[in-house]
This record gives C-alpha cells, structure tokens and sequence, in this order.
C-alpha cells in the first residue's frame, strides 16, 4: 500500500468509526505509529480531522457530519437498515420505534440527491393545497 492510498484509507476509517487512535490505526494498516503520525499531520491540512490527547477519549477523530461522497453510515443506521432487510426477508410486517422513523427519515434525506427531496417536497406541498 501506497502513501496516498494509505492516507485515503485512514480517512475511510475515520468516516466509518468517526474516532480511533493512533497506535489501531498503525496495527490495521500496519505501519509504525510514527508513520501514523505523519500522514495525520498531511491529512489534517486537506481534511476535516483533528487529535485530542488523553488516556480515556484521546485519539484521531473526523468532525462531526463529515462523510466523504455519504459512502459510510453509522452503526445506528446499519443496524436499521439491516433490521428492514430481516422484515423484508421474511415477508413478516416491520414495527419501528419512533426514534428509528426519524432516523430513517434522517437516512431518505441524507442519502438523497438534492434535486429529488426537492421534487418530494414540491409534491408534497402541492398534494396539500
């Protein structure tokens, strides 16, 4: 692997786990945690990451609502996604709670082209009046 492949990578990594330190970085990409470092300190010019040091909650972590092209979802929205593919598997009615309509109301409008939730949105209005 590459230098620029490894830096995409460790931003690959940084939208999917959203925090991970430094010493996981280097054993999964398995490099030193010197080189680590450095490529943090490349990548943190071009991207929307930053360090925080301490024992407990130190680490690399990506600013919140940074998702590079909305390739990666949370583990929240996986665990969604993946319990409507159960219910839709078996053919079996889906109950969801409130709070995982929201969520994926939130996951439609995220993943949607702005374009499309602006036609949504217009039929929406003109069904109303």
């Amino acid at each position: 692997m590459g230098v620029a492949e490894r830096r995409a990578e460790i931003i690959r990594i940084l939208c999917r786990k959203r925090r991970v330190t430094i010493a996981s970085l280097a054993k999964e990409l398995n490099v030193s945690t010197r080189t680590i470092l450095r490529d943090i300190v490349v990548l943190s010019i071009t991207e929307p990451i930053y360090t925080q040091c301490g024992r407990y909650g130190g680490g690399v972590y990506i600013i919140d609502g940074y998702h590079m092209n909305r390739m990666f979802m949370t583990d929240e929205e996986l665990t969604l996604l993946h319990k409507l593919l159960s219910f839709g598997k078996g053919k079996k009615q889906c109950d969801l709670k409130d709070n995982e309509i929201k969520l994926l109301e939130k996951i439609i409008s995220q993943y949607t082209r702005k374009n499309e939730r602006e036609i949504v949105s217009e039929k929406e209005r003109k069904r109303i009046i």
